[in-house]
């Protein structure tokens, strides 16, 4: 072609590594076209489309091939380079990593902080080293012809991708050049964690165990890529280990490198598996939103406002690699959608949004992984977080107080959910946008107080020295237990409820003020009217939800009342 103003590349189910194609593509196409080319990454179903406001001229192409090496080898003391090849020295950059970190917290001012490269570079040493280093050896010996790079984006600049048609240019203008150099190469599992060693035949007629090969461009594409798109980490306490590859919806390359780059500088500090993907997505979602509270931001005037997980990023592509000793083995692939509850309009702008996430986050660190319970309720938050299924919410909501509770019964600090971050997360999530008239509702509110008070208000009043009222330590499982069957629910809810106005009832005979407030009988005959409408299952979950959680308001009352001499 004499010009390209698009790329096109095709995307296979799983998706992966057509994500870092896409970002490695971006590099080169960036390169050669100069930072006044701006180019836009979009999601188009079954491919990524790479747009250029400007057209990439073959003069450009052949003038910017000589300079183009977007990355450089890894060298060991083991490995043998080309001279002349661009590298980085690992053991030097392990010795900066651990000089910073055997620093002093209040010295490493003066220490420059490790690269965000570090963890590729230890992903790549040493089981992706040798063909990591082999393609960019094959880019270094073969870049002096400009055909090349006509041949890689031609690749691209079509639909489908004729993967075909460029392994035979590729074939005739080696043998033109006098290269030894085959068109395929090696996956490297790192970037192709579907493609690692083992039987791989489409159809079954033998057994032969051996490594998958594609295109060495594409490789080589997918290796410039995972430092654009990628986050791979060591998770704590183990060799294991986790990548996630960013999957694009709209965005400019551009703002792409610096959402990123703060993405990354947030998550240097390993975490265990479920939190990592959590955090991750909450950490990257926050550094998307810091963009969009800049007017002025390139990425504010692309997007206008809406859904970011359906109009900018829609979130990561998950692999999990189990440390064998000898070999390492992919595990698990999935995907970790960003939170689809944010929705950013003039009412909701994102400073609303950024207090929220800081605030789950808060929520996510304190679950220890090991501990099965905890493991138990990371999973719940990470399908809803996901997937935004409120029932994989009410799942953790349900089970938070037994934790949550026995937390502070034993002295620890536990922090719990507020109703501000409840009422958010519910209200929207756009197929439950209509339970907002459960929450407004007076009945449902003043029976959500009731259980608050006789669960962690009760157990706070009780840790200060006053045992005026009973803890209802079991009453959240109690009422789980009964919400399938409306009935059932009924009867579990008024017994709690009789047993709360007796119990205010007998404290307002013997002890001074301040009370609690008593549960109407117009309250209950306004949650009875809310089970006939929206099911019991549904207002046992939000009352459960409500209920034991925190209220600022209330909170400051209380620790007047505690204050206060009676």
């Amino acid at each position: 072609m004499e010009t390209y103003t698009d790329f096109f590349v095709q995307k296979s189910p799983q998706g992966f590594d057509e994500s870092l194609i896409a970002f490695g593509l971006s590099v080169v196409v960036q390169t050669l076209a100069g930072r006044n080319t701006t180019l836009l990454i979009s999601d188009q179903g079954s491919y990524y489309q790479i747009s250029l406001d400007q057209e990439l001229t073959a003069e450009a192409i052949t003038n910017g091939i000589q300079n183009l090496f977007p990355i450089r080898a890894l060298s060991t003391a083991k490995t043998k380079l080309s001279d002349g090849i661009p590298e980085v020295s690992y053991e030097a950059v392990r010795d900066q990593v651990s000089q910073y970190y055997d620093t002093p917290i209040e010295q490493r001012r003066e220490i420059p902080r490790p690269p965000l490269e570090w963890d590729i570079y230890r992903a790549i040493n040493p089981a992706s080293l040798p063909g990591y280093n082999g393609l960019i050896e094959t880019w270094y010996e073969t870049k002096t012809v400009p055909e090349t790079l006509f041949i890689l984006l031609d690749l691209y600049a079509v639909l489908p991708n004729n993967y075909d048609l460029a392994t035979e240019r590729w074939k005739a203008l080696a043998s033109q050049e006098g290269w030894r150099v085959k068109p395929e190469a090696t996956r490297q599992q790192l970037f192709n964690p579907d493609s690692g060693k083992g039987q791989n035949k489409p159809k079954s007629d033998g057994l032969s165990i051996g490594n998958e090969s594609g295109f060495w461009m594409s490789e080589w594409l997918k290796a410039i890529g995972f430092y654009e798109g990628a986050l791979t980490k060591l998770m704590r306490g183990s060799k294991d280990r986790k990548t996630l590859v960013l999957a694009p919806r709209k965005l400019t390359f551009e703002r792409h490198q610096a959402i990123m780059s703060e993405f990354l500088d947030s998550m240097r500090v390993s975490e265990s598996p479920t939190r990592f993907d959590l955090v991750a997505s909450i950490r990257y979602m926050r550094a998307l939103l810091n963009r969009l509270m800049e007017p002025d931001d390139p990425l504010t005037r692309l997007f206008s406002g809406g859904n970011v997980k359906y109009e900018l990023v829609s979130g990561f592509y998950t692999a999990f690699y189990k440390d064998m000793g000898n070999a390492i083995a992919t595990m698990n692939l999935s995907f970790m959608a960003l939170p689809g509850w944010i929705t950013v309009t003039d009412e909701q702008p994102p400073a609303v949004y950024l207090s929220l996430l800081e605030e789950l986050e808060q929520i996510v660190r304190q679950f220890d992984e090991s501990r099965s319970e905890e493991y138990t309720l990371l999973m719940h938050l990470r399908d809803f977080m996901s997937g935004d299924d409120l029932h994989a919410f009410f799942r953790f909501t349900n089970a938070f107080p037994a934790f949550y509770m026995g937390k502070r019964e034993r002295n620890q600090f536990a922090r719990p959910l507020s109703t501000e971050l409840i009422e958010r997360l519910v209200m929207s999530t756009e197929s439950t946008k209509r339970l907002a008239r459960i929450l407004e509702t007076d009945g449902f509110r003043n029976i959500a107080y009731a259980i608050r008070q006789s669960t962690v208000t009760a157990q706070y009043r009780k840790k200060q020295g006053d045992n005026k009222y009973d803890v209802r330590y079991g009453l959240g499982q109690e009422l789980t237990r009964k919400a399938r069957y409306p009935q059932d629910f009924i009867t579990a809810l008024s017994d709690f409820l009789h047993k709360y106005n007796a119990e205010n009832a007998r404290v307002m005979e013997t002890r001074p003020k301040p009370y609690r407030r008593s549960v109407q009988t117009t309250d209950i005959e306004q949650i009875v009217g809310l089970i006939d409408e929206y099911g019991s299952e549904t207002i046992a979950n939000l009352l459960i939800a409500y209920g034991h959680a925190r209220v600022p308001r209330e909170e400051a009352e209380l620790e007047e009342e505690t204050n206060s001499k009676e």
